[in-house]
């Protein structure tokens, strides 16, 4: 797969375009961060299905992108559980 070993923090990817480019990018082998709201149940059924498209690399951030602390947040805690984002 093209993005093996690469990591893609994608923002408003719960649902909609943003869930469409993750989805993309996991099934080219990227590992995923979602971000976005929704509910937590569901969230955690898309973060499995990412899963299963790229081997196990998904993750979710709840962080409110409102708030440059919580981006801050978001992508200490992306490179520290999934590596370098690209």
């Amino acid at each position: 797969m093209i993005l093996t070993g690469k990591t893609a923090l994608v923002t408003g990817s719960t649902s909609g375009i943003g869930l469409g480019i993750a989805r993309a990018l996991a099934a080219q082998g990227a590992g995923i961060v979602l971000n976005g709201f929704g509910d937590a149940a569901q969230i955690e059924r898309t973060r499995a299905e990412l899963a299963g498209l790229n081997g196990g690399k998904a993750l979710y951030s709840p962080a409110d992108l409102t708030r440059v602390e919580a981006i801050e947040e978001m992508f200490a805690f992306a490179e520290g559980e999934a590596g370098d984002i690209d």
